[in-house]
């Protein structure tokens, strides 16, 4: 597995793999729009393929995770955590020590992942997303310990 940044190339892998894992997901353009503003946005690839991804950006001195998602075929194989802490090391090498996100309440699997990796649950926001379902804000602050 290769850990890399995005390229225009690799659009359809990514687009496929976030109509999968979300239902709600980021149509073309966004993700497009994500990538040239200067969002962080690498890949995982294994042979010729795309079979993850996370886009990340740092803004007033905070680092946010906006997606990150694995192809179906290929959780549980730790590509995420790869992901995760590749983006976590890019933030701390920036000096970003506070990192957010905000995940479906429905979204358990989302949830254990983030809290395994040593985010924690800070609040819910309810009607968050477009259908009406609320979110779980989650931080990770890095610690001497971590």
């Amino acid at each position: 597995m290769i850990i890399r940044d995005f390229r225009l190339s690799d659009i359809d892998d990514v687009l496929a793999i976030e109509y999968e894992a979300f239902p709600d997901p980021y149509p073309v353009d966004i993700l497009l729009k994500l990538h040239e503003s200067g969002a962080g946005f690498a890949v995982v690839e294994l042979g010729n393929h795309v079979v993850g991804y996370i886009i990340f950006w740092i803004r007033d001195g905070i680092g946010h995770i906006i997606a990150i998602a694995v192809n179906s075929n290929y959780r549980n194989m730790h590509v995420g955590s790869l992901l995760l802490e590749k983006t976590l090391k890019v933030f701390f090498s920036n000096g970003i020590n506070k990192i957010g996100l905000e995940v479906r309440k429905s979204n358990t699997s989302a949830i254990n992942f983030y809290l395994k990796h040593g985010f924690e649950k800070t609040r819910e926001e309810e009607n968050y997303y477009g259908d009406g379902e609320g979110a779980i804000i989650m931080h990770y602050t890095k610690s001497e310990n971590n």
